[in-house]
């Protein structure tokens, strides 16, 4: 069993970390803060993925585009809610792709 010291310097804690501070943050943020931090996890997910060997070049190619545009948000609604788009669209042709 991992002990809580362990744990706490664990990349899946510094998830579950951003993930409740992140919550309480979208409370008093602006709307479309919620989906950027969503997009941020989604991101982090993979680099602990890619750190265990379990990122393959595809998934890869998300967290790239992620990182390309998720800032997109703080300068144009509109461009950052096409990346979400996107995003979703080749997450979906992975899906379909490799099921």
């Amino acid at each position: 069993m991992t002990s809580l010291e362990d744990l706490l310097k664990s990349d899946e804690f510094k998830l579950l970390s951003f993930l409740i501070t992140s919550a309480r943050g979208c409370v008093d943020e602006p709307q479309l803060y919620g989906p950027l931090r969503l997009v941020d996890a989604a991101a982090r997910l993979i680099t602990i993925w890619e750190k265990e060997g379990k990122a393959p070049p595809e998934i890869l190619k998300l967290r790239d585009l992620i990182e390309e545009k998720e800032y997109s948000v703080m300068y144009s609604e509109e461009e950052f809610i096409q990346f979400l788009d996107e995003l979703s669209k080749e997450l979906a042709k992975l899906i379909k792709e490799k099921a």
